[in-house]
């Protein structure tokens, strides 16, 4: 015979997956229901990202399924030139309101290997921010129109990353921003393979080329370099290079 005990027992295990399966009904009713499918996407912000990008990867899923910050997560991993965004979601209009920043060029920076003869081979190229982060592939350039910077080191890129600390990119920007006015630049890159790195190297189109320390006030060094080109170095034509690296000093040959 079956105690009253066991038949208890049963009784409550019964119960217990009746209410799970009633609980996992009401969920995937709740997923299928196109009462709860979103109907409207608004998308404010965008200069260069297409919004129905945006949209395509939003529209028809479930709002109710849909939190702040999964959204954020998904939409940032997926859309790398995106610095900042807000979302409202409104359940019962089934609508999201979406507001973004996309994120500024501040350069470009080129992976770049050294061929067997001494050639610089440019692998690929990518827009980097104010942030030190790489967002979206760019065109091979040269000349002094934007700021461009060769990478020679093996590090991997990926859009999305952060390859720069904020202070590292503050110098180049202020370098940028003040350099041009004195030279004719034709590229940067890195003097030293050190992460992260701490000088950087200037080459003109006149030929030779200026080294700065990173880790220094880049002002200084640039007042340093003017100084020079009009009171010491009179003709470039034989000019290999200024080295700017020693505070209050300037080497040049």
């Amino acid at each position: 015979m079956i105690s009253l005990r066991n038949k208890t027992k049963r009784k409550k295990i019964f119960l217990i997956f009746y209410v799970v399966f009633l609980l996992l009904l009401l969920a995937a009713g709740l997923l299928l229901s196109p009462l709860f499918k979103v109907k409207t996407v608004e998308v404010y912000g965008t200069k260069e990202i297409n919004p129905d990008e945006i949209k395509a990867s939003i529209e028809y899923k479930n709002i109710l399924f849909i939190t702040g910050n999964g959204l954020k997560n998904e939409l940032l991993k997926k859309f790398p030139q995106i610095a900042q965004l807000d979302i409202e979601k409104n359940i019962p209009k089934t609508t999201i309101k979406i507001t973004l920043t996309e994120r500024q060029k501040a350069g470009i920076i080129c992976k770049t290997e050294q061929g067997e003869n001494g050639e610089e081979i440019v692998k690929s190229c990518f827009y980097v921010d104010k942030l030190g982060v790489i967002f979206k592939n760019a065109p091979q350039t040269s000349g002094s129109l934007i700021l461009l910077i060769k990478d020679f080191s093996l590090e991997d890129f990926s859009l999305g990353k952060k390859i720069f600390s904020e202070q590292i990119m503050n110098s180049i920007i202020e370098l940028r921003d003040n350099i041009f006015s004195q030279i004719n630049v034709r590229a940067m890159w890195f003097a030293n393979f050190t992460s992260p790195p701490e000088e950087i190297k200037v080459m003109t189109s006149e030929g030779w080329y200026a080294l700065f320390d990173l880790n220094r006030d880049i002002k200084s060094q640039l007042s340093i370099l003017k100084a020079a080109l009009a009171e010491k170095i009179k003709d470039r034509k034989k000019l290999e290079y200024i080295d700017l690296r020693i505070e209050n000093r300037i080497y040049y040959k």
